[in-house]
Parts: C-alpha cells; structure tokens; sequence
C-alpha cells in the first residue's frame, strides 16, 4: 500500500513541476518581451534627443570650461563688490568731514601742511615768534606795550595760517569725495556688466547640464534594461536545463517500504526519562518564576538594594528566640537577656549615635503597612535608652489605632496629645510615668483625637516642650502607606526611622515611603526589619544563640 501511494505521488509531483516549469517560462519569457521593447523605444528616445539638443561629447569639454568661466566670474564680482564697499565707505568718511560731523584726521592736517600755499603763512608765523622773543629779551615786562602788540601780530598770524590749513584741507577733502564718486559710479557699471555675464553664462550652463545629465539618465536605463535583458534569458536557460534534468525533482524515492518487523513506539526506555526529567525540570522553573515574580521585602539584602536602604537593624521572630520570650512589646525590660533584646539594644546604640551626631532629640517611627511593629519598636527603643542613662519619653501620634496606653499598661482615657492640641490639658497633665520608669504621652480622649491638630501650631509647641524636658522624644506614627499623618509628622520632627515588616510589604512601596521620608524636613536614619522568616536560623542561630548564652554567664557571674 505505501509503494503504490508513493508511485502515485511521485507521477502527480512530476505533473506539478512541469505545470510550474511551464509557468515560470511563460513568465520569464514575457518579461523578456516587455524589456526588449523597451529598449527599442528608449534608443529611439535617445536618438531624438540627440538630433534636437545636437547632444556631442564636446558638450562635457564645453561644461567644464563653462563652470570654470562661472568660477573666475564669481571671484571677480567679489573683487568688484569689496572694492565698491571700500569706495562707498571712503565716500562717506569724506562727506562726513566736510559736513563737520566727523573731525578731519592727522593724515589729512600733515597733508595740507605740506602744501605751497601754506609755506609763507608758516614763514610769516615763524618771524612773528622770533621777533617776540626779541622783545621779550629786550624787555623784561611782560605787560609792556612792545611785548602786548607782538603777542598780538602772533596770534593774528598763527590765525591766518590756520585758516589756511583748514581751506586747504577742504579742498583736498572735495578732491577726494570727486574721486571716490566717479570710482563709485565705475565700479557700479562694473559690477553689472560682471552681474548680467554671469546671468548668461549661468542660464546657458543649467541648460547644457540639464542636457547632459537627462543623456546620461538615459543612458543609464539603457545599461539596466541591457543587463535585465540578459539575465532573464539566464534565467530562461536555467529553467530549460532543470526541466531536462532526471535529479531535478524535488521528492525521490530513498527506499522502498518494507513490513516492520517491531512496534517503534512507544519505547519506555526512553519516554520515562524524559518525562521525568520533564516534570522536575517544570517543578524547579515554576519554584524559580515564584522567587523572581515576589516583590516582596523577605531580608536585609532586598532593602539594602534600594537608593538609600541603610539596615540599621535586624529584628527576628519572638518564636526564633532562643531564650523563649513571653512576649515582645516590652522585652528589653522583661527578657534583657533575649535576642530580641539584644538587637534592640544595638539598633538603639546606632540610632543614639545618628542622632548626637546631628543633635537631634525627637524621632518618629513609622511603618508602611498596618502591623509593621512601630508601638514595640518604640517601646523597646525607649527601654534600652532609658537603660543607657538617657531620660526618654514615648508619644503616641496614631490618633486611628493607639495602642501606646495598653502596651504600657496606662488608662486610654486620661488626657494625652489629642487633649493637649484641643487645649483643654496642659502637659504635666498628660505625661504618665510607667511602672517601668518611662514617661508616656497617650493618643488621648477619642473625642480629641483630631489628626488634622497636628498640623498647627500646637503640636509645634508640645514639641518644643519636650525637647527641653527629654534627652529622647519618640513619636509613634500611623502607617505611611494608608494615613497622611505619618508625613506631616515628619516634617516636625528631626529624624524618622522606617519599620518595615518582612514577608508583608512590597520592595516598590518601601522604596516610595523612604522617599518620601527623605523629601521630608527631617533626617531619614534608615529602616529597622521586623520579623523576617528564618533570621535566628543558621548563621544567625549559632550568632544569637552565642549572644543569648554570653549574656546569661554575664547576669550569673
């Protein structure tokens, strides 16, 4: 059955090419007829065009000598035209001077002294000053009558001789404007003659060049038709020498079918591998496009890629501890032994360092999402500065969900910020010392918890008042991301620090809040990580396992 549909498509393969060898040569033959006729018409066309234009291959020679005739044309008009903008303005300077706008020049003076006429006049004057020197030798008095009418036949002679001067100057002035008129009127005839040859000269040569370069157009398109011409009938050639060609066809018969002697398909030899390897391979790319695709902020090192993501500080799970602690918010105190402890410790050494530095006193700490860990943050960091020797006071800025008065174990009712924005508590008031000896300032009443009091002039006050009360004001913020509150803060504060929860907020929202943060009036210190995944594991683990344990031989000893 294969052979015979194998002869069966062979026959209608060879049918197929010579219907298709045919075609072609009908095609390359008609090509070819259209392109010899119009060769024949465009050698006419050139024939005619030579007989009209009277087109000789002296017409090139007479191009070339017709643009360098152009070339010498050109520089003469230039020659011509400088020349003429010198005599006009020669003209001008002239007239100028006889109309007394423009003082005649040394040249001219030493020009006109060097006259005939003015000789005498230079003779008499010369006289004049000898004899007055006589006098004056005669005479020793200056006002004597002598002296007086010799001073004054000098003046009357240094008089004439200037007048002299100046209407000799004139008349050399006049000459000149003559000359330079008539040189004007000349170089102006010139310059048109230059023009109108040029004119001519121009026209005759646009003419000769457009002749020759429509000739050559011509010629142009006669050698590519010629060469088309010839490899069409190639062409033609080709296609004849193919179709008389037994290996020419396209599909042969390789080999004969045969009955197959075993099933070629499925072997599992084979299948199993690959689909193994298949699925594994599928396994570990959709595990990799996960890890590629999750944005979001899991350890230190996806915030330290960030523009300005300064680390100051690791914060692991409360489960990850190995000291067990019962609880976070205030484990400094309660648990100072602890991981956690310890990593506030050193965060708040860090902080403490910023912040001397720049002289700052009050900072705000802020997350980006709910539930980033700003409440214990700030009460751990004002445990382990109140450690430190430093007097610390917490003020809860969160009007929206305040938790300071319960971590720390304080009435939400009593008065707090919110009352101290309304006026209606003073501040001794509203600070409430811990049993843990840290000073708080609660949200406050509800009904006085207006966010918008923030951002007047009572809130600038409050602030003032504890900067000259506490080493340390910390404010706890609302997140950045879901309430403005946080950014108004910032703009009142000195610093900020961001806590970023792990495994919760986006590298891209971290980044917008740091800068905002920064856009803001106050320093931005950095970003504390809270609660990634894994943190006390590994080389972590040993390295706070170490801490921990170093610590309890410390409080034992």
């Amino acid at each position: 059955m294969l052979g015979a549909v194998a002869d069966a498509y062979i026959a209608r393969r060879k049918a197929d090419d010579r219907v298709a060898y045919n075609v072609n040569l009908q095609v390359f033959q008609s090509q070819l007829s259209t392109i010899t006729r119009n060769l024949d018409d465009l050698g006419q066309e050139i024939e005619a065009f030579i007989r009209e234009k009277g087109i000789t291959e002296i017409d090139q020679v007479r191009s070339s000598q017709l643009a360098i005739a152009q070339e010498g044309l050109t520089g003469q008009i230039a020659g011509t035209q400088s020349s003429l903008s010198f005599a006009e303005n020669r003209y001008l300077q002239i007239a100028a001077k006889l109309e007394g706008t423009v003082s005649p020049t040394e040249e001219d003076r030493r020009t006109a002294e060097m006259d005939a006429m003015v000789r005498p006049h230079e003779m008499a004057m010369l006289n004049t000053k000898t004899v007055l020197y006589g006098l004056r030798e005669q005479y020793l008095d200056p006002d004597h009558p002598m002296i007086l009418r010799g001073e004054a036949r000098l003046r009357a002679t240094e008089a004439e001789y200037e007048n002299k001067i100046q209407e000799i100057m004139t008349d050399n002035l006049q000459a000149e404007l003559k000359q330079f008129g008539a040189q004007i009127e000349s170089l102006r005839n010139m310059l048109d003659d230059l023009a109108e040859k040029y004119e001519q000269n121009d026209a005759l040569l646009r003419t000769l060049s457009a002749d020759m370069s429509h000739y050559r157009e011509m010629e142009y398109q006669r050698e590519l038709l010629q060469r088309q011409r010839d490899d069409i009938m190639v062409a033609i050639n080709e296609v004849k020498l193919v179709q008389m060609r037994d290996d020419a066809r396209r599909v042969r018969i390789a080999q004969n079918a045969e009955l197959p002697r075993e099933k070629s398909f499925p072997k599992i030899g084979l299948v199993v591998p690959l689909t193994t390897l298949l699925v594994v391979g599928s396994v570990i790319g959709l595990i990799f496009l996960r890890e590629i695709t999750d944005q979001r902020v899991k350890s230190a090192a996806d915030i330290e890629v960030l523009p300005s993501g300064r680390v100051l500080g690791v914060i692991p799970e409360l489960a990850e501890d190995p000291c067990k602690s019962a609880a976070a918010e205030l484990v400094v105190r309660e648990c100072p032994n602890s991981v956690l402890a310890e990593s506030y410790r050193q965060v708040s050494a860090l902080i403490a360092k910023a912040m001397d530095r720049s002289g700052h006193r009050t900072l705000l700490l802020v997350g980006g999402l709910p539930d980033a860990g700003t409440t214990t943050a700030a009460t751990n960091l004002a445990a382990a500065a109140a450690a430190a020797g430093r007097k610390v006071v917490i003020v809860d800025g969160n009007f929206r969900r305040p938790r300071l008065a319960e971590v720390m174990g304080v009435s939400g009712d009593d008065p707090g910020l919110g009352d101290l924005l309304a006026g209606e508590a003073s501040l001794d008031e509203a600070i409430r010392t811990t049993e843990h000896g840290i000073d708080v300032v609660t949200a406050g009443r509800p009904a006085n918890r207006a966010f918008e009091r923030l951002n007047n002039g009572a809130f600038d006050s409050v602030m003032a008042e504890l900067r000259s009360r506490y080493d340390l004001v910390l404010v706890d913020a609302p997140p950045a991301v879901v309430a403005g509150d946080a950014l108004v803060l910032a703009n009142k504060l000195d610093a900020a620090v961001l806590i970023v929860r792990a495994n919760q907020e986006q590298r891209g929202l971290v980044a917008r809040v740091i800068n905002q943060l920064m856009d803001a009036n106050c320093e931005q210190l950095g970003v504390i990580l809270n609660r990634p995944r894994g943190t006390a594991g590994g080389y972590f683990k040993k390295n706070f396992a170490a801490m921990a344990g170093y610590s309890s031989a410390s409080s034992a000893a």
